[in-house]
């Protein structure tokens, strides 16, 4: 099998081919669709973030497909100034395409591109329904801390 290769695009020129995979994403593992929230990207925002250059997205194709994604944000820490991080956003790899290492090509791929960057810290998290918890540790992430939701 090819292995995908991975580039940095802009939002602004990925984003409507994106666009269906952020639905295939959502359908998977949204905890919004079952408050009734519909996916509906800021992309203001994101357009925003991306000309501050503070949204970074590693795009992974195969025969010019898109087959992975890592959305990260990345700015200095609000409590540390002098601390650049990258906050993963999202990351998704296609159902079909899972077990393939392609998720590890991923992380590696946005690991080297953040550094590149210059980023200190890179902060990625995981739903608790849908555990990746051995691609972070492959990757030699280490748990830092778990978040709470409650909906109002």
């Amino acid at each position: 099998m090819n292995a995908p290769a991975f580039s940095v695009e802009r939002f602004q020129d990925v984003y409507a081919e994106l666009l269906p995979l952020l639905h295939e994403h959502y359908d998977e593992i949204s905890l919004h669709k079952h408050m009734g929230y519909a996916l509906k990207p800021n992309v203001g925002l994101y357009t925003a973030m991306q000309n501050a250059d503070q949204l970074m997205m590693m795009i992974g194709r195969l025969h010019g497909q898109i087959v992975a994604y890592f959305v990260v944000f990345v700015r200095p820490s609000i409590h540390y100034a002098d601390c650049l991080e990258g906050v993963g956003d999202i990351f998704f790899c296609k159902a079909d395409r899972r077990g393939m290492m392609i998720g590890l090509q991923l992380f590696e791929a946005t690991e080297n591109e953040l550094r590149r960057r210059g980023v200190n810290l890179f902060m990625a998290g995981e739903k608790l329904a849908f555990p990746a918890t051995a691609l972070f540790e492959r990757r030699k992430f280490e748990p830092i801390e778990r978040k709470w939701a409650l909906w109002l």
